[in-house]
Formats: C-alpha cells, structure tokens, sequence
C-alpha cells in the first residue's frame, strides 16, 4: 500500500497480525489510529473505523456485516482470536470478527473499496472525479484537510 512508509510503523500495537503472526503497529490516519501490520500491509478497522475513513454516511461495514459467510481462511481476530469469516463487499472479501465487529483487510484492499463505494454514489454510470485507488491515500488527504502525514 502505498499510503504507509517505513517511517509510519515505529508505535507497536497489543495486537498481532492474523496472516502474518507479527505484532501490528499503530499508524495514525485522520485521527484514527489503525492497527497495520509492516510485513504485508494490512489494516485492522476496530468498529466504525472504516466507515469513518470511508466518509460520512459510507454503508460500507453495514453491507460487509448483512453478507452472507463463505468460505475463506478462519484468520484468527487480532483481537478475541476467535475464528473470523470471510465476507465479499463489491467483489473485494475482506474477514470480520462476528464478535468483536473488528474487519481485517488485506493490503489494497481498502482502496478497491473505496473505489466502489465512490462508484456506487454515482447512478446511472456517472463517474466521480479522479477515482483512482492507487491514489486513495491522496485523495482521502485532501478530502479531509486536517488530515497531516507524518514524515
């Protein structure tokens, strides 16, 4: 993901990478403070988390909450350990915690949502602007101008 940087992953979180078993670290983003594992880029979303780094009024943990279960890994949460299941919003399957609502998602992940989500306030086949998830990070900056990274 081209959002965090080396620099970024110097606060080590309580939690540990479902994929990777490695400790998580803690990177601030519009002061949200996500739990990002520095081996394969993944994000923890505590509740509400991705719905705020979405934007206001996104839908996006509801939807991923109201889908049906398939099959998929059984990561352990980085939370509970419990055993989460594999959910697919907008053709992207991301894990969520039925427990604790926690959602993990892989790297890029978050951007192909974004994406669709944005695409998804459009009707009718109208394109917002600059809809580009390799920019994601970028956009989100300057869509919320408090946002600082830190460098």
């Amino acid at each position: 993901m081209s959002g965090f940087e080396e620099s970024d992953f110097t606060v080590k979180s309580d939690r540990t990478c479902p994929r990777c078993d490695i400790d998580l670290y803690v990177v601030e983003r519009n002061n949200e403070f996500l739990d990002v594992c520095k081996e394969c880029r993944g994000i923890w979303f505590d509740p509400n988390e991705l719905d705020d780094l979405m934007g206001k009024g996104s839908p996006v943990e509801l939807l991923i909450k109201i889908t049906d279960s398939l099959k998929g890994e059984e990561m352990p949460c980085p939370i509970c350990e419990k055993r989460m299941v594999t959910k697919e919003v907008y053709g992207v399957y991301v894990d969520l915690c039925e427990d604790c609502n926690g959602i993990w998602m892989d790297v890029g992940e978050t951007e192909k949502v974004w994406e669709m989500d944005e695409r998804s306030k459009h009707p009718f086949n109208m394109q917002p602007e600059e809809i580009d998830r390799r920019n994601f990070w970028d956009h989100f900056k300057t869509k919320y101008q408090g946002f600082e990274q830190k460098e």
